[in-house]
């Protein structure tokens, strides 16, 4: 298991959200807090057949939001490895 990362924000939907990755046994979850009044959301990556992957809530229920702020995430990752 790799360290875990600090809390950090990204943008989604033209609003600040805070990000914070968590592990539960060995699945890697992400808490996303928004800025207004929508409730907190827990998602994670899940692999299907055929080795796709997609973004997924947990529990399930929310999948268009982690549809959306998932790959905003993956980028946030991609984009600090390629600064480092």
């Amino acid at each position: 298991m790799r360290e875990i990362e600090p809390s950090f924000e990204i943008e989604f939907e033209g609003m600040p959200v805070n990000v914070s990755e968590h592990y539960v046994e060995d699945t890697r979850v992400f808490h996303i807090s928004f800025s207004d009044k929508r409730k907190p959301l827990v998602i994670t990556v899940a692999d299907g057949p055929g080795n796709k992957r997609w973004w997924t809530s947990v529990p399930e229920g929310r999948q268009a939001e982690a549809e959306k702020v998932g790959p905003l995430i993956a980028w946030y990752f991609k984009n600090k490895k390629n600064k480092a």
